[in-house]
This record gives structure tokens, C-alpha cells and sequence, in this order.
């Protein structure tokens, strides 16, 4: 019967003495009366996370039982008093499921999944404190991974795939529509057609700081690149005010001093960036161009046109996808590649040559793991995870900082169709 997804078992096999299992057919009763006033959840906008919204073409039914049991091996399902029979019952219902996701004594924060046609959405209840940016990341990140288990690892469903939306978490939800989509560039504020008045924009759960680089303000016309949508000012300009950034620092600055963790974290990840991740992707294309030019003679910029020309590793969501189309599931060389692009541009976008300790460790990860599939692929003399605790472990000089952003500004960013490259946009 767990062959045929008749029954599913929650707990990991051998967790306890008696497993128990999840059987969706005889998940019929609906919640008694609205789910809001059966927890009591307070109607505020600092207190209920806006919708996040899973949207499919066509929702495959046993998904959102995958789902629940894989929740359920995280969190424990909520309980409610039973008005009726008096008694305490477990918050899972037919279409609709409520978790703990704090200790099960202070019960202070609760996730609400619920399914409608297509459209998987969740939302978090916050009892104690107010709701924060990126407060939520860590639910966003479980549940799209675990989709993406199911549907790509388990069930092979190519075709099946989902968009993640947004919506005003005081909107009903059987009102929910997940009508607004996650921008590339931050915002603050929004108008909600539900409430019809201005709310203020927290982004509980991805955190835009992070994921959304803005390129430095510099006056001129921006250039679209065809096929891709992003744009980027011109070269020259972009270097130009980066060189003025540093040529204005003070000799104090420049002097021997202590560092910040920041401008530690951003010269590590330059010193990655500029070496390990350019070795990986020159190794990776001298096997496929045996008379390459020597390494001196590329960066990291020129390595990622030659792959997207070459066009033989070609990532799962086609060349020039961003953070959030790339899902962890896809692990293809092409995608590595992508990953290493996106992961430059954070550096070349940086306006003051820092690193917050967060991004810094999850970009860490992220490499950690794509130099693990490219040991295996280039097999290295010296591994390049190696390479990559040595940088880690490394005490940071004067001379690192000045390398770095020098090479950061010296990286050529090359618009598609330049005569002179051909280059996309990386």
C-alpha cells in the first residue's frame, strides 16, 4: 500500500517502537468552523506572514500527501479542542493541516498548509513576535525542497513543475490566488487589493537582501540584453565609479588594520571565486579544447562565455537563470556553472566590498557542494574542496583585500552581441 501511496509513513522507519502511518482516504472531516478563530489567530498583519503560494498547471493529488508527511517528520501537528466532543483533536484535515513549528510547550508559532485547486499555499501564525525579513526562509527552503524530492526524485515527473507567488496574509483562504510574483529587484511596500491600503513589504520568506543584488547607481542608459531579463549599465561606467570607490579610500584605510568579518567574508569568497571557481571551469573546458589557451590568459567572465558558447553543458533551466530557478535538485555541470555566474555577479555587484556572515555561509555551502561534483568530474591533481578549506582557513592580509577587489574590478561584464567576444551577459 506505501507502493501505491495508499498509506504513508511519516516517521523514519525504526524511530520508534510503534510506527504509525498516514492514510489520506480517511482524512475526510473538514475544520468544524474557520480555521482562524479555532486557533484564535490574531488578525494582524504583523502576526499572520503573507501567503506563499505553490502554483501548478495541473497539482497532482498525492503531492500534498507527500507533503504532509514530510512536514509531519519535521513538526508535530497542532491540536485543537473539539467543541462538539470536547476533547482534543489533531489539526489534519482534508485539505487543510496546522504545525508546531516552536517547542510544543510555548506553542508560539504555527504553519498552516492548505490545498486549493492547483495551489498548494502556507502561512505562518506568529503568537510572541512580530513577523521579519527572512524569519520564514527556513520553511520556504524545506517545503520547495521536499516538492521537488517528490516530484524529481521519487516520481520522475518531468513535467510537473510549480511558481512561487505571494499574497496579503490577511486575504481569506479561499481567496487566495497567489497574484503577485517575487520580484528580482527588492521592494518595500505594496498596495493590497485585498485591504485596498499601502502594507509595508517584509519578505519573511526569502529575504531579498540577499538573493537581489542591485548593480551600483551610475546615470546613463541601461542596456538590454536580448534573451535575457536583466539589465546592465555600460562596462567602462561600472568600472570607472567601482575604481573611484576605491581610489577614494583614505591611505588610513589602506594601511595595515583590523578587518571587519564582512570585508573578510567578501575577500575569502573573491579569493574563491577568482581562483578555485575559475580553475574548476577551465579544467572543465580543456577537456573539451585541448590546445586551450593557458589559464593566465582567462577569467572567470571569459570561462563562462566559452562554456555558454560551447553549449555542451547545457543547465537544467537553459543559461542566464537566476537564484531562484535553480532548484537544489538540479545538479547537472550546467547548472554548477550557472551557480559559479551567479555567485561572481554577487562579488562584481558589491558596492562597498562586504560579506555578510549569512550570505557568506550559505554561498560557502553552495560552493562546498558544486566543488564536490566537479572533484569527481576534473578529478583534480589537488581536490578543489581542499583548495577551498585552505582559503577558509586562511588569515587575511592587506595584500589579499587589495588583490581581490582589484581583479573584481578588472572582471569584464560584456553585453551580448559585443563584436570583439560575443559574450552573453554572464
Amino acid at each position: 500500500m506505501e507502493k501505491f501511496d495508499i498509506i504513508i509513513r511519516p516517521n523514519k522507519s525504526g524511530a520508534d517502537q510503534n510506527p504509525y502511518f498516514y492514510v489520506p482516504c480517511m482524512v475526510k472531516a473538514e475544520p468544524e468552523r474557520d480555521i482562524y478563530e479555532m486557533f484564535n489567530v490574531p488578525k494582524d498583519i504583523r502576526k499572520r506572514s503573507t501567503w506563499l503560494c505553490f502554483k501548478f498547471r495541473f497539482l497532482p493529488p498525492h503531492l500534498m500527501n507527500h507533503l504532509i508527511a514530510s512536514l509531519s517528520r519535521k513538526y508535530t501537528v497542532a491540536e485543537v479542542i473539539d467543541s462538539k466532543k470536547k476533547k482534543r483533536q489533531i489539526a489534519l484535515f482534508k485539505g487543510t493541516t496546522v504545525f508546531e513549528l516552536q517547542h510544543e510547550t510555548t506553542k508560539l508559532r504555527k504553519l498552516l498548509v492548505m490545498t486549493c485547486p492547483n495551489v498548494i499555499q502556507i502561512q505562518v501564525w506568529e503568537f510572541g513576535e512580530d513577523i521579519k525579513s527572512g524569519l520564514y526562509k527556513y520553511i520556504a527552503d524545506f517545503v520547495t525542497e521536499e516538492l521537488n524530492t517528490v516530484m524529481h526524485t521519487r516520481f520522475k515527473m518531468s513535467n510537473v513543475k510549480f511558481e512561487k507567488t505571494w499574497e496579503c496574509g490577511l486575504t481569506e483562504p479561499k481567496c487566495v490566488t497567489g497574484s503577485n510574483k517575487f520580484m528580482e529587484e527588492p521592494i518595500t511596500e505594496y498596495q493590497c487589493d485585498t485591504c485596498q491600503i499601502k502594507h509595508m513589504f517584509i519578505d519573511e520568506w526569502s529575504d531579498q537582501q540577499y538573493k537581489a543584488p542591485t548593480l551600483p547607481q551610475i546615470s546613463g542608459k541601461a542596456q538590454h540584453v536580448p534573451g535575457s531579463s536583466s539589465c546592465i549599465e555600460n562596462t567602462s561606467q561600472i568600472v570607472q565609479v567601482l575604481v573611484k570607490t576605491v581610489s577614494e579610500e583614505s591611505p588610513r584605510k589602506c594601511s595595515r588594520r583590523e578587518f571587519s568579518k564582512e570585508e573578510i567574508n567578501f575577500t575569502k569568497m573573491g579569493i574563491i571565486v577568482l581562483n578555485i571557481l575559475a580553475d574548476a571551469l577551465y579544467d572543465l573546458l580543456k577537456q573539451d579544447k585541448p590546445n586551450l589557451r593557458p589559464r593566465s590568459d582567462f577569467d572567470i567572465t571569459n570561462l563562462y562565455s566559452e562554456h555558454r558558447k560551447l553549449n555542451k553543458h547545457i543547465p537544467s533551466n537553459s543559461w542566464g537563470g537566476t537564484w531562484q530557478t535553480i532548484q537544489n535538485t538540479d545538479i547537472a555541470i550546467g547548472d554548477d556553472i550557472e551557480r559559479i555566474r551567479l555567485t561572481r555577479n554577487e562579488l562584481l555587484h558589491s558596492e562597498t566590498f562586504v560579506l555578510g556572515d549569512t550570505r557568506f555561509k550559505e554561498l560557502c555551502s553552495i560552493i562546498d557542494d558544486l566543488l564536490q561534483r566537479f572533484d569527481h568530474h576534473n578529478k583534480p591533481k589537488k581536490l578543489y574542496t581542499d583548495e577551498l578549506n585552505d582559503i577558509l582557513a586562511k588569515t587575511i592580509s592587506d595584500e589579499d583585500m587589495k588583490s581581490v577587489k582589484k581583479e573584481i574590478l578588472e572582471i569584464s561584464v560584456v553585453v551580448k552581441g559585443n563584436p570583439q567576444t560575443n559574450a552573453p551577459t554572464p
